[in-house]
């Protein structure tokens, strides 16, 4: 099978590549400049402009779309790529003569906040990014008998090579401080491991349905607390404290530190909210990798 990747040189990207690879497929990667992905053919093409875009998708079978920005100086920037993105990759995509099945990682960021969404609850995002990861979706929505398009959207992603979420709960647990944006009270997460995903994606392009929404989880709800724990029996470190920043106060570090932060104002509207959990989808992707294994793979020294 020939498979496109755009995002390869991501952490989901390089991790997709790898297992396409080990199973025997052919793997393209998308790039903006010149990179390397493991055991892949490269090929120049921008989201954005749609350039490169017709001559990447042709002689394909499956294309898996992972590109898109998760923060932005420029609030703007998250519509332009992850929604304008979406649609030009779409159009090139339709305009084959026998289009390639699409799978788009979008976010449960495009669902919204709340205790096991379920892939038919309305839509509700609380951030510029969610908004533009549900605009990509929706393009794929209204482009449905253009091109079979199947929509995966994951809770927080996690593994060797994670440069997001995994470094800032090491050093939030090595400094014995976790922190939790808003009112005190219990937070509740889905998890799921960066392989897990790249096993949804491949079993969402062999089987799911065009014009389907998929949330995948590990299936459980994570207590932050209990990640903040696990994460420190890994690290050899006493379990952290959760400590509660004021809403405003997050928000006025956000505001100062920039769009572009790791802290900027759309993901402290996220994490004010005490739940953002799935419901068991209806993808049959079997999640193998339990958090205290995930973790102690990615963090042990």
């Amino acid at each position: 099978m020939r498979y496109l990747i755009t995002g390869a040189t991501g952490f989901i990207g390089r991790h997709l590549a790898r297992h396409l690879v080990e199973r025997g497929h052919h793997v393209t990667a998308l790039v903006r400049r010149d990179g390397r992905v493991f055991g892949s053919l490269t090929v120049r093409g921008d989201l954005v402009t749609g350039e490169g875009l017709a001559a990447a998708v042709r002689g394909v079978d499956r294309v898996i779309h992972l590109a898109g920005v998760t923060k932005a100086a420029d609030p703007r920037l998250y519509a332009l790529v992850n929604t304008v993105g979406t649609e030009r990759l779409l159009a090139a995509v339709a305009a084959r003569p026998e289009p390639p099945r699409l799978v788009y990682c979008s976010s449960l960021a495009a669902a919204g906040p709340g205790r096991r969404r379920h892939e038919d609850d309305p839509p509700a995002p609380v951030s510029a990014y969610g908004r533009s990861k549900l605009g990509g979706e929706l393009a794929l929505r209204e482009g449905a008998d253009r091109a079979p398009a199947v929509v995966v959207r994951p809770p927080i992603v996690y593994g060797p090579g994670d440069r997001e979420f995994l470094p800032r709960l090491a050093t939030a647990v090595r400094a014995g401080l976790l922190p939790a944006v808003g009112r005190p009270g219990p937070r509740h997460y889905s998890l799921l491991h960066v392989d897990d995903l790249c096993r949804a994606l491949l079993t969402a392009a062999d089987s799911g349905a065009p014009g389907a929404t998929y949330h995948v989880s590990d299936g459980v709800e994570h207590l932050w607390d209990d990640i903040g724990a696990t994460a420190a029996e890994v690290l050899g470190r006493r379990p952290p404290r959760v400590v509660h920043i004021p809403l405003r106060l997050a928000l006025t570090v956000a505001r100062t530190l920039g769009g572009a932060s790791a802290l900027n104002p759309g993901k402290v509207a996220e994490a004010a909210h005490p739940a953002w959990t799935s419901a068991v989808g209806r993808l049959p992707f079997g999640p193998c990798v339990p958090l205290a294994e995930g973790l102690r793979t990615a963090l042990a020294p």
